[in-house]
């Protein structure tokens, strides 16, 4: 299983310590994400900006199973290629690089509305 970076109970709330993971400091859980659809299982690097430390206390830049999977309209199998493809960026990121290199284009209504 896929575990970088630590989940952190604080008296201000959930934290996540972001650790090395390859490309970037980031917080990935991957049996939150198999098992726990509305626990933290992404944060990326960015969202340590203006942070102490390398730790993020819980917001919208910490990412579900369930973000991730509104994030790809629904699609289970481009989440799951989302999330093991991640290694430092936001989804939003990433999901766009793949949009403009085509990588979606076989997506059956990837690109019916402008979500």
């Amino acid at each position: 299983m896929i575990e970088i970076g630590k989940r952190i109970e604080t008296s201000e709330g959930v934290a996540y310590e972001l650790e090395y993971g390859g490309e970037g400091n980031i917080y990935k859980n991957e049996d939150a994400f198999l098992n726990r659809p509305d626990e933290v299982c992404y944060v990326p690097e960015y969202a340590a900006e203006g942070c102490e430390g390398w730790r993020v206390p819980q917001n919208e830049d910490c990412f579900t199973h369930n973000t991730l999977l509104a994030l790809c309209k629904g699609n289970e199998e481009v989440c799951w290629d989302l999330f093991y493809s991640l290694e430092w960026t936001f989804p939003t990121t990433l999901l766009e690089e793949w949009e403009t290199n085509g990588c979606l284009d076989d997506i059956e209504s990837w690109y019916d509305d402008n979500d």
